[in-house]
């Protein structure tokens, strides 16, 4: 028989990438998906394979899985990867400048500078980057040789070591160093789009093997709470300065929760169970949403459970402080006779693997979080208690900052799971058949896992701009798709077209690129990004896109 007094552990890797393509154009503007599935998605799955007992659940954003599918059964390309594939010796001059400009957008200390010929080549560009007209100049100093390094070593430093040590010719090509040649680079393409293929086999391999759990985010990843209502972020930042007009389109929310478990389903063969809803986010609207899709659990922040249980619980109503244990348990949220199962993220440890282990050595790093693990099991309250420490982060942002993507790191920490007597891995799921919820919470504090608030998307004065422009296009559109006479002159697949294009741009990642963390102008990628979409909704109901459209919010 199972002992009960053991902490269950669970790691929630979300992975998630914003649409980079313009549909219009078929052509992807940024190529994240490409190099963050060869470094991260594919070997963060192919660590998980090699212990037989560890558990782990990954967050599968529906938007990234389309836009893997995109790259293996399409051949997807996006606009660095058309820079790359140009042969060194006939780049025109602006082709120069993009790979001089782009081609060092990598972690300068993993990356550049271990490599002598990458931080050559870098010192020769300038170290901090150089402005346009600046750069032409560097530009003549530049050989053909010179750049098809260059071309070669940006993709190279992508590849994850598991891939390096499985293939021969990639541990050839790194021990090769410089002086590449166009066959060189014609093989770490394809070998990018070998590894881009086992990407989600892989994942649904170990989902069905059962060593998984794939959970879902709502479609293009809106922070559903804003989308039900703007309105609702003055409740955790009362003095904000909301947009003019409120956004309030439930209808578009559960739209959004609807695809992803449709898509979900047909690409992994079942249903997702659980969600973590875009950035942590959610209300008593957004959860009731969930619950009426069919979702049995849903995962936010610790933040939002001590918020609830201060404002809205009688026990707890009015504590400053509360106890830390409160948060290694489930709780449940009812709407009439369903509930959803709340599970809470520990903010502290799930930020010592994001922003402090990567400058630990890589030991000792997993073996002070498998320390702390053991003191959460140790205070657990009562002997009988199974409680669930639950680790929720980006499954790809942070591993680059870690000495060889966090590989030690990591093979130390499941090996330490794979071992212990009292500490078991889990996925989300399976530790709800053993212990469901016994207490439940009438409200939910709305807000999201950065601070509780909304503040990142909505109320600086770009992030209300870019809302206004929003609700002005989905008006036009909402208008367009009414009458009747303006119907017959377009094609009906022009018009889903033109509501995909609106729900893309309901996205969250292109507010939080404007709240003061935009680049000017038109520099901005996620500027232009955005306003593509909301412009391709008029190009293709063949309507004149409006002037607001044409000048970037950044």
């Amino acid at each position: 028989m199972e002992h009960r007094n053991r902490l269950r552990v669970a790691f929630l890797w979300h992975m998630h990438q914003p649409f980079y393509k313009d549909d219009l154009t078929g052509k992807y503007l940024m190529p994240w998906v490409r190099l963050r599935g060869v470094k991260d998605y594919f070997p963060m799955a192919a660590l998980v394979e090699r212990f037989d007992n560890v558990r782990v659940n990954f967050n599968m954003v529906p938007v990234l899985v389309e836009q893997i599918n995109d790259y293996v059964e399409n051949e997807a390309t996006d606009t660095f990867l058309d820079k790359t594939v140009l042969k060194a010796g006939s780049l025109k001059f602006e082709d120069r400048l993009f790979i001089l400009e782009n081609f060092f957008k990598v972690n300068f200390k993993r990356m550049i500078e271990p490599n002598e010929r990458y931080l050559e080549l870098l010192m020769k560009r300038g170290i901090k980057g150089v402005r346009e007209k600046e750069l032409k100049k560097v530009a003549k100093n530049f050989s053909n040789q010179d750049l098809l390094d260059l071309q070669v070593l940006f993709n190279l430093s992508w590849f994850h070591s598991i891939s390096v040590d499985e293939d021969a010719n990639l541990k050839g090509l790194i021990k090769k160093k410089r002086d590449y040649s166009e066959e060189d680079k014609k093989y770490i393409i394809a070998k990018q789009s070998e590894t881009m293929a086992k990407i989600l086999p892989l994942y649904r391999k170990l989902q069905d093997a059962g060593r998984i759990e794939i959970s879902t985010t709502p479609y293009y990843h809106p922070i559903l709470p804003l989308i039900c209502d703007t309105s609702v972020a003055r409740v955790s930042s009362p003095e904000i300065k909301l947009p003019r007009k409120k956004f309030s389109h439930p209808e578009d929310a559960a739209w959004q929760i609807e695809e992803a478990i449709r898509y979900h389903t047909g690409q992994f063969g079942r249903p997702p169970r659980g969600m973590w809803p875009s950035e942590g986010s959610v209300s008593d609207d957004a959860l009731n949403l969930m619950i009426s899709k069919g979702l049995d659990w849903v995962a936010t922040d610790e933040d939002i459970l001590f918020k609830s249980l201060s404002l809205y619980d009688k026990h707890f109503k009015g504590l400053g402080l509360l106890d830390r244990r409160l948060i290694y348990r489930p709780y449940k949220f009812k709407v009439d006779s369903r509930h959803i199962s709340l599970i809470f993220r520990d903010k502290n440890l799930s930020d010592m693997i994001s922003f402090s282990y990567n400058s630990w050595e890589p030991k000792s790093a997993a073996e002070d979080l498998l320390s702390h693990f053991s003191r959460i099991s140790e205070n657990l309250r009562r002997d009988t208690d199974t409680g669930l420490a639950t680790v929720i982060m980006d499954g790809e942002n942070a591993w680059e900052y870690y000495e060889d993507n966090a590989r030690k790191f990591f093979e130390t920490l499941y090996s330490g799971l794979d071992k212990d007597k009292e500490l078991k891995s889990s996925t989300i799921s399976e530790y709800l058949a053993i212990d469901p919820p016994r207490k439940a919470l009438a409200n939910v504090f709305p807000g999201s896992w950065i601070n509780h608030r909304f503040e990142i998307w909505i109320g600086d004065e770009q992030d209300n701009v870019s809302w206004d422009y929003l609700d002005n296009t989905r008006k036009d559109l909402v208008k367009f798709t009414r009458d009747l006479h303006e119907r017959r002159k377009a094609n009906g697949s022009d018009i889903r077209r033109a509501w995909r294009e609106l729900y893309i741009a309901e996205g969250s990642d292109w507010n939080w690129w404007y709240a003061g963390q935009a680049g000017a102008g038109n520099n901005n990628p996620f500027d232009k990004l955005y306003r593509t979409h909301l412009h391709n909704v008029y190009k293709l109901l063949k309507k004149p896109v409006p002037d607001f459209l044409k000048n970037s919010i950044a």
